[in-house]
């Protein structure tokens, strides 16, 4: 006898959410990006006020609020939207500030299949 599975969910493999609305992916990349950002730069802080230590804890306090704060606009940018939107419009935003190069195509044109004379 054979059993037949009646319903299989679509996100069935996609990622899970781990932490306010990011994957693990998406949160080592948030937590490089600030880590590497708060802890060196709070350290710096710490050794022109002495507090070498205290410049470690607040960077490391700092990088957990900058993961909150990457994990909640990225809820909001997910939200309603198809798998992988987000990293689309993260690359598309980049790439319109001149962050990344130009990889993607974005230009609007108006295609024709007749043949049009040139005067």
């Amino acid at each position: 006898m054979s059993i037949e599975i009646a319903f299989i969910p679509d996100r069935l493999n996609e990622e899970p959410i781990i932490y306010i609305g990011m994957t693990q992916n998406e949160l080592k990349m948030s937590a490089l990006v600030s880590v590497f950002f708060w802890v060196p730069l709070s350290v710096i802080i710490g050794l022109l006020v002495g507090y070498v230590s205290y410049g470690i804890a607040v960077g490391i306090l700092m990088a957990f609020g900058t993961m909150w704060q990457i994990g909640r606009k990225l809820r909001v940018l997910k939200r309603g939207k198809p798998k992988g939107y987000h990293a689309t419009a993260i690359a598309a935003w980049l790439e319109s500030h001149h962050l990344k190069s130009k990889t993607m195509l974005r230009d609007s044109r108006i295609w024709d299949i007749r043949r049009h004379k040139i005067p």
